[in-house]
């Protein structure tokens, strides 16, 4: 059965999509199936993944799934070995009103997926920064938030509204949500700064597990531009070493 994990946080650039990529990608290396699910209208993972083929996923996409216009078998494309994915797409946002005016609409992503659970490891799902019916249907339907953060003032600061949100998810619609962790991003060693806020976060937070830290790398943004993750452009680097500790700590923590 496989174990689903939102990626999620409400602040904007923190490095949501680039985290599910990557991670997908380290777990999949690492003999796992896995399925991305681009939640996100801004569909950046469908971009990074499938590039300019997005365009013709307009009738099968998250957003189809969700409004029942498709099959969880027709919306799967498969990207390598191990990796599959569930695309995003420009239509995503007009979908929003028709699911909010659905029943049991918080569900929906949950009730789709369920079919594949037996066939993947992991589903890992990229989210919106915003809080919304489709941050609301991928928490309802996880079993673990992991949420990236970038080592700033107003980064540390605004966990709580994660936090919240997830205190209200797990009253409302999953109780059995967890977080597995939060993962410093874009972490540099070169100031006293991110140091000195990864500290105050275990402060603030010391119930909150700390993930191996991302570190801050132009090759990751090089690999992105270029629609590849971290192992294909630069197998043998200091960011693809991190993605695959972070990967290797998710799986001795969820299994």
């Amino acid at each position: 059965m496989g174990v689903v994990i939102s990626v999620a946080n409400q602040k904007g650039g923190v490095g949501k999509t680039t985290l599910t990529l990557n991670l997908g990608h380290a777990l999949a290396k690492l003999g796992k199936k896995v399925l991305l699910v681009d939640i996100d209208p801004q569909f950046n993972l469908t971009f990074a993944l499938i590039g300019m083929d997005v365009i013709n996923y307009a009738d099968k996409n998250v957003g189809t799934l969700m409004t029942r216009e498709s099959s969880i078998e027709d919306v799967i494309i498969r990207v390598k070995e191990n990796l599959d994915l569930i695309p995003s797409h420009l239509t995503l946002s007009a979908k929003e009103i028709e699911i909010l005016n659905s029943y049991n609409r918080e569900r929906r992503l949950e009730k789709a997926l369920k079919p594949v659970f037996p066939d993947y490891d992991y589903i890992i799902i990229d989210n919106p920064p915003s809080m919304g019916i489709f941050l609301v249907n991928s928490l309802t339907a996880s079993d673990y938030v992991l949420i990236p953060l970038e080592l700033s003032y107003f980064g540390v600061i605004g966990m709580q509204l994660m936090f919240n949100l997830m205190t209200m998810i797990k009253e409302e619609t999953n109780d059995n949500l967890r977080l597995l962790g939060i993962v410093p991003n874009k972490f540099t060693k070169q100031t006293k700064v991110p140091q000195m806020r990864l500290k105050e976060l275990k402060e603030l937070y010391p119930d909150a597990p700390i993930l191996p830290t991302i570190p801050k790398a132009i090759a990751i943004e090089k690999a992105q531009a270029e629609g590849k993750s971290i192992f294909e452009y630069e197998p043998d680097g200091k960011a693809s070493k991190a993605f695959e500790k972070l990967a290797k700590e998710v799986i001795s923590i969820v299994e």
